[in-house]
């Protein structure tokens, strides 16, 4: 069986969430703010926000054993945290030029793909589940053969 480490899970969903952060920003900004002067700094504006992005996940991290309405309701705040963050982050690079449907498209593109990564890591967790119960299953059958 797999060992829960906090650390491990932390900067693997940090990660996530960086790349989730980069490709929102890139996808909008090249579709709607093609003439924005960007500078270096920005750079690591995807890392800073998937900081900020992460703080409503450190229950997860805290105690292994959530509830299902728990982790529902973590993952709520958390898709709220992420939308004001990238909102907050595309007003600071842009300003105005960003027009309305922009903004409405990074919050579309941002819930999207944050759903996106839940369901293709619920269902990367549920392979690995299904072996260790196929696992536990064979080691049964063997234990009851004997």
């Amino acid at each position: 069986m797999k060992d829960f480490d906090p650390m491990r899970e932390f900067i693997f969903d940090y990660i996530t969430v960086v790349a989730e952060n980069t490709l929102a920003i890139a996808v909008i900004g090249t579709i709607f703010v093609r003439n924005a002067s960007i500078s270096f700094a920005y750079f690591f504006l995807p890392f800073i926000l998937a900081l900020i992005c992460m703080l409503p996940c450190i229950p997860i991290y805290l105690k292994e054993d959530m509830s299902i309405k728990q982790v529902m309701i973590q993952r709520g705040v958390e898709l709220v945290v992420l939308e004001l963050a990238m909102y907050i982050a595309v007003r600071f690079m842009f300003g105005e030029l960003v027009p309305t449907a922009g903004y409405v498209a990074i919050m579309v593109s941002t819930a999207f793909f944050e759903v996106l990564s839940y369901l293709i890591k619920w269902y990367l967790e549920k392979g690995e589940a299904d072996r260790i119960n196929r696992r536990i299953q064979e080691h049964r059958k063997k234990l009851n053969n004997k």
